[in-house]
């Protein structure tokens, strides 16, 4: 159960992580939001530091489901399935992103729970 809970950490952190990144950037931000509407220089390091600390937590949760030899390609495997998603939603629905980055990182917060407190 735990395994299964990590997993669910580490792909929604990776998609937080990557969603954040790509909305701190000009392009992304502004289709996601309209024309003319790029990040502030604090919202932009808001982001880019929310998205670093993401792919960090999804390391750490790769690292505890298999281990500092097999969590490397786990997590390297998260990290590009993540991706994936995150360039297909900012292709085809790029509205949609900033409710992705809500979604992901509650569900996120709600795996780090249910890790802490599973026996």
């Amino acid at each position: 159960m735990k395994g299964a809970v990590l997993a669910m950490l580490m792909l929604s952190a990776a998609g937080a992580g990557f969603t954040a990144l790509a909305l701190a950037m000009d392009r992304h931000h502004e289709d996601c939001f309209g024309r003319g509407n790029s990040p502030s220089a604090r919202r932009r390091r808001t982001l880019e530091a929310f998205g670093s600390v993401a792919l960090a937590l999804s390391l750490g949760a790769a690292l505890a489901r298999e281990g500092s030899t097999q969590g490397w390609v786990l997590w390297l495997g998260a990290l590009t399935l993540a991706a994936v998603l995150v360039v297909g939603l900012l292709s085809y629905l790029p509205r949609l992103g900033f409710k992705c980055l809500y979604a992901t990182t509650v569900l996120a917060l709600l795996a780090s729970l249910a890790v802490t407190f599973t026996p």
